[in-house]
């Protein structure tokens, strides 16, 4: 299979970019049942995008956004992740959080999505940092790790959540992966082969993130702040606390120490992306949207209409009726990037 022309895809709002990701992962994976949630963190006008560039059986993609931005996915036993960030020579900023592993220069994190059935996994990616994203496929990569007798490999993604590693087959992959992205690769095994050694090699500096009731804890709660129970007001602190079996106080540290900010805060982003999509939803007439845009808010938790706009525009620097004028407007720039083929 030849290499597919790298596609450069820019988006200023995130419910155009999650139906791109459901589009890839569905077109890789074809299998799968994917769904995903994407949360703009820190405030200012929202830029992003991503560069896809898939071979056979491997999904590679390079990430970036000027906001920091929470993305959080259902866990699946399809596919494993294998993502680092690119500092282009400069100190890696320590924002980024890829399923509870906090990244550094020489991090490699995302697979810990297999030692799950159910559940979710999730991403914090920071401004302005570029990440490097390869999801392979798990039963190709179980086989070769048959094959090769690598059970330490195996151990660890079933056991940790991500490596700090500067072994030679980590600069390897690395390497390779933006080879792809400058030539063109038409096949996807020394990919695999360079994961599994990276997994499996010692190195000098080899820090390992095991699973903690803290990760778990995360997760559970990210998820739950997710779901819409249709019909119903959203879930008070003291329900979700109750719901998670833990303290508020217990809560409240493990997402100080996750997202860098309150549970309140990180409670009323995700309902103010909830409230924006409502508004962008391509399925709802114009003058819907602006007939129920207090109704909306309202259902996301937002009692009062002044106070939400207040906290609207200094999210995401416009109004509501900016942005359901702009809805029906395509918000996505593709643009096809030349690759070499090799």
């Amino acid at each position: 299979m030849k290499a597919r022309k790298a596609k450069e895809f820019v988006f200023n709002e995130l419910l155009s970019m999650e139906s791109y990701c459901i589009n890839h992962y569905s077109d890789y994976y074809s299998k799968s049942n994917f769904s995903c949630n994407v949360t703009q963190l820190s405030k200012g006008e929202l830029v992003t995008s991503s560069i896809c560039a898939p071979i056979n059986d491997a999904h590679l993609e390079i990430f970036k956004s000027n906001q920091t931005i929470l993305y959080e996915e259902e866990a699946n036993q399809n596919s494993v992740a294998f993502c680092w960030i690119n500092s282009n020579g400069e100190q890696a900023p320590t924002n980024t959080i890829i399923s509870g592993h906090k990244m550094m220069d020489l991090s490699i994190a995302g697979f810990n999505r297999l030692n799950k059935t159910g559940g979710n996994v999730w991403d914090i990616v920071g401004a302005n940092t570029q990440l490097c994203c390869m999801s392979l496929k798990w039963e190709k990569m179980k086989e070769k790790i048959d094959q090769m007798n690598a059970y330490n490999a195996f151990a660890k993604l079933e056991e940790c959540i991500g490596i700090d590693s500067n072994s030679s087959a980590s600069i390897q992959l690395k390497s390779l992966f933006e080879r792809h992205f400058t030539k063109g690769l038409r096949e996807s095994e020394a990919f695999y082969d360079l994961a599994i050694a990276t997994l499996e090699e010692p190195c000098d500096l080899e820090i390992l993130t095991e699973r903690s009731d803290k990760t778990e804890l995360i997760e559970d709660l990210v998820k739950l702040l997710y779901e819409d129970r249709e019909g119903m007001p959203p879930l008070t602190i003291s329900e979700i606390t109750k719901y998670l079996n833990t303290e508020r106080e217990s809560l409240s540290i493990a997402c100080r120490t996750n997202f860098d900010m309150p549970i309140l805060d990180l409670i009323k982003s995700i309902r103010l992306e909830q409230v924006k999509k409502s508004y962008l939803n391509p399925h709802v007439p114009k003058g819907l949207k602006n007939f129920t845009k207090k109704q909306n808010a309202l259902y996301y938790g937002f009692k009062n209409w002044i106070t939400f706009q207040k906290f609207y525009y200094q999210t995401f620097q416009e109004s509501p009726d900016e942005t359901i004028n702009k809805s029906s407007k395509a918000s996505v720039l593709v643009t096809d990037l030349f690759t070499r083929r090799s």
